[in-house]
């Protein structure tokens, strides 16, 4: 016998005896916080956790590496769900960059709400996802959208009225388009029940 197998056995004979004259065994601590003691093991793979480390599971308690699912069915999105989601975001920042400058103060109102309703349908189309990959897309198409038609509309106005005549549009609808894309951004986020 080698010494780590006759220390094994001594310390399991020890433990027998504690047990047999009616000793408590020793506490066992978090294999994560190991100043705190437990009595609860991870189900799968036998390490104590503390019941901060726990997550319940369906058959028991798990440790956080146990516990975590490999493939997170709200945060996973496949090649076609985020080509959706973006191409309805992308749509629907277009249509906040047409009418944000056109209608005044209510076109900012009225980008809240295009935001949610925005939300809502990549939401209806995709499923019922969370997690950063939606919210990029979300608002990263969004904000697309809304800047390719507001630049969109500066180049047909170079062609019909002159350079000129650009940069005042520009200066004077630039800060407004820009307000309702972040606006959107905000109703969409505000539709998100995370």
């Amino acid at each position: 016998m080698d010494d780590t197998t006759l220390c094994s056995v001594t310390m399991e004979g020890a433990s027998q005896e504690a047990m047999a004259e009616g000793a408590e065994p020793p506490a066992l601590r978090c294999y994560r916080h190991p100043d705190r003691e437990t009595w609860v093991r991870c189900g799968r793979c036998d390490q104590p956790i503390c019941p901060r480390c726990a997550m319940q599971g369906p058959v028991g308690f798990r440790c956080r590496e146990c516990g975590r699912p490999a493939n997170d069915p709200l945060t996973s999105m496949r090649p076609a769900q985020l080509i959706t989601s973006l191409g309805i975001a992308i749509l629907g920042g277009v249509v906040i960059g047409l009418f944000s400058g056109r209608i005044g103060i209510f076109g900012l109102i009225l980008a809240w709400f295009a935001g949610g309703v925005i939300a809502d349908t990549v939401i209806r189309f995709v499923g019922f996802k969370r997690g950063p990959k939606l919210v990029a897309t979300l608002f990263g198409g969004i904000l697309f959208g809304a800047a390719a038609m507001f630049v969109g509309e500066a180049f047909v106005l170079t062609g019909q009225f002159g350079d000129g005549f650009v940069g005042a549009y520009v200066f004077s609808q630039g800060p407004s388009a820009a307000l309702a894309a972040g606006i959107a951004c905000f109703g969409a986020w505000s539709r998100f029940r995370f």
